[in-house]
């Protein structure tokens, strides 16, 4: 079709300079080498992270807050991979700005424990999620012996979180 385009229809626009005149910018301007398209499906593979990760939010039969720190996890695990990748080279920088922007959302979680109690309270994932993925004491003590004095026992901060909770809602009843 771009091949018989500029023949067929004439130049697909026009620009206007009122200098130089008018530019007829011709429809094979705008066909795509095959870099351009490696380039096309990079980010097709990069988005589809993000594309998955939004699926497991689209139920309408059942509860998904409990997906939302694991669904958190995993895109930044991928694109943080994805980042490191020679492959993915091109695009270090937009993957750096998305893994900030994910990871300000992620971190908001913190200080929100519906998110915590969502997991603690799954009957498949109780406390050993936040125990293999975050980890408890062991894992606090070899972040502070790294050099990291804020490093948290994340086991036991759930526990904290599940007890206040249910402190404040027995003082309701």
């Amino acid at each position: 079709f771009i091949n018989t385009a500029d023949e067929l229809f004439g130049p697909i626009t026009t620009i206007r300079r009122p200098v130089l005149g008018k530019k007829h910018i011709p429809w094979m301007a705008f066909s795509f080498t095959s870099a351009d398209w490696e380039r096309v499906e990079d980010a097709r593979v990069i988005i589809s992270d993000a594309n998955e990760i939004q699926q497991y939010f689209s139920s309408e039969s059942q509860p998904t807050l409990w997906r939302a720190i694991p669904a958190f996890e995993e895109l930044l695990t991928a694109w943080e991979r994805k980042r490191d990748m020679p492959k993915y080279v091109l695009y270090k920088a937009a993957i750096e700005k998305a893994l900030d922007k994910v990871g300000k959302y992620y971190r908001k979680m913190d200080d929100k424990p519906v998110y915590v109690l969502a997991l603690v309270l799954h009957p498949y994932y109780k406390l050993e999620y936040i125990k293999i993925a975050w980890g408890g004491a062991e894992e606090q003590e070899q972040e502070r012996a790294a050099g990291n004095p804020n490093a948290k026992d994340w086991h036991d901060e759930a526990l904290m979180i599940m007890e206040r909770t249910m402190e404040d809602y027995w003082k309701t009843r």
